[in-house]
């Protein structure tokens, strides 16, 4: 051990005989393949001067960053159909490993398989978990056991555009994240222009659930888009966060204008004829309808950017012509825009668009 410190100090006398230019190069060099990023939780962290990989670390960010650049996942927080997958994400490496999520009740991240992965950066998005202060520690706390950067982009809807600006900043391609970003800008105030001239006139009760007796209340993520456009959420606030188990006879007393459904097994339930739920007025004027899903379903799963093109279908939904949109035209455009996809005339053809 002696003889090796003796060695090492010799050779570090050397380098010092190059001189104070070459010195200087050296660390101009050293600092040129990193940047620092402050993300959204205000945390300062280094990462690569150029960022070629990345990691999700959760259903929201894997979603977005497919839509950002598919080419950059050399990680995923859950399996895609590989046949899917290729059609749809232009540039998606093929057996990308699955590596879990860090948040939530079913948080499963293997960290010992991110590190073998070894993306540039992982990237959190999505709202702040629990206070700054705690999430600024878990995500400290990840960072130093896996030896990556990790980066947190806060997201939200009425915010989407940011979301995309911050994620042009951090992965080098801010052209691309303007054009994502200003598609989302001109969605969300559409919404609210929509909202402030139709608002409050129409009625809605909203199930995911297979047999669409659980209501999504009030105020809760899972309806917000249809709330974003001034519908009224018949299932009042004062119910769980949750999806709320409801017997047919409250659905009859809150006797909603429409009717919208997230699952399709639900929705044949729904509208077959001679069914329990045929004297609703929803379902007598054939107000009754099934959330479109193409990769993604267009409300809340997940609720992410799949909610932008979900604003305009639910305000055609709600208004009709009143909504002034063309859904077919605007879905064409956003998944030309965020997938590079040119949809086709059958893939939305079960929903009436």
């Amino acid at each position: 051990m002696k003889r090796i410190a003796i060695m090492m100090l010799v050779f570090t006398m050397a380098l010092g005989t190059l001189g104070a230019q070459g010195a200087a190069e050296v660390d101009t060099n050293a600092t040129e393949e990193t940047r620092s990023f402050t993300d959204d939780l205000g945390r300062t962290v280094e990462v690569p001067s150029s960022i070629d990989s990345v990691a999700p670390s959760g259903s929201m960010a894997q979603v977005i960053l497919l839509t950002f650049d598919a080419s950059l996942i050399d990680g995923l927080t859950t399996s895609m159909d590989s046949e899917e997958a290729a059609y749809y994400y232009s540039g998606l490496k093929t057996d990308i490993p699955v590596l879990g999520t860090f948040y939530g009740k079913k948080a499963n991240l293997n960290k010992e398989a991110l590190i073998v992965v070894d993306p540039d950066v992982v990237i959190d998005i999505g709202e702040i978990k629990g206070s700054t202060n705690e999430m600024v520690s878990d995500l400290d706390v990840l960072q130093e056991q896996i030896g990556i950067p990790v980066v947190f982009v806060e997201s939200y809807l009425a915010d989407t555009g940011s979301t995309y600006r911050r994620l042009g900043e951090l992965l080098g391609d801010e052209a691309r994240g303007e054009d994502l970003a200003a598609y989302a800008d001109e969605v969300v105030a559409y919404a609210a222009d929509i909202k402030a001239e139709l608002g409050g006139q129409v009625t809605f009760y909203y199930s995911s659930a297979v047999d669409g007796l659980e209501a999504i209340p009030e105020g809760n993520f899972h309806g917000e888009v249809l709330e974003a456009v001034g519908g009224v959420n018949v299932c009042p606030a004062t119910f769980s966060s949750g999806g709320n188990a409801m017997s047919l006879e409250q659905i009859f007393i809150w006797n909603p204008d429409v009717i919208v459904l997230g699952d399709e097994d639900a929705y044949k339930t729904v509208t077959a004829p001679s069914s329990d739920w045929e004297s609703l007025d929803a379902v007598k004027e054939g107000r009754v309808y099934l959330v479109p899903e193409l990769l993604n379903n267009w409300i809340d799963s997940p609720p992410s950017i799949n909610r932008l093109i979900g604003i305009y279908w639910a305000a055609d939904m709600f208004y009709d012509d009143q909504a002034g949109v063309d859904v077919k035209a605007e879905a064409e455009r956003y998944y030309s825009l965020f997938y590079g996809y040119e949809l086709q005339d059958t893939d939305l053809a079960k929903y009436g668009i």
